[in-house]
């Protein structure tokens, strides 16, 4: 842009426009496009009920950008094939240990313009995370 102005600047004084040069040159730059809001924005988080212990991740969809998710583009189009109800979400059919550590994992954030919020315990992580088409794993 800037190389537009200044041929413009040089044109207008090769032409006796003065004027045109100095309000070429003291022209503001033109604004860059703003980045786009994602489309959904949630923060998901995991709390194992033995110690208390917490890890938490970003899930943005379109676009992920800024998503802490480990795979958040596989998580989006999961969500997006259940409109976002938890409850309707895949279950992988993985094989999960039979050990106790349970967890509960829980969804609050933006959908598209609706609030979602969602929490569910788990008898392990493995289960969590097979149980919501690896929505959980981050």
């Amino acid at each position: 842009m800037r190389t537009v102005l200044a041929g413009i600047a040089l044109a207008s004084l090769a032409l006796g426009g003065g004027t045109a040069a100095a309000t070429a040159a003291g022209a503001p730059e033109e604004p860059r496009a703003a980045v786009a809001d994602p489309g959904a924005a949630l923060t998901l988080t995991t709390q194992w009920l033995s110690d208390g212990q917490t890890k938490a991740a970003i899930l943005n969809c379109d676009p992920t950008d800024g998503s802490t998710h480990a795979d958040p583009q596989a998580a989006c189009d999961a969500l997006k094939a259940v409109n976002a109800d938890f409850d309707a979400l895949q279950d992988t059919s993985r094989p999960c240990p039979y050990n106790y550590d349970p967890v509960v994992v829980t969804v609050k954030g933006e959908w598209y313009g609706d609030y979602v919020y969602f929490s569910r315990e788990y008898s392990n992580q493995c289960v969590a995370i097979v149980s919501s088409n690896d929505v959980f794993g981050f």
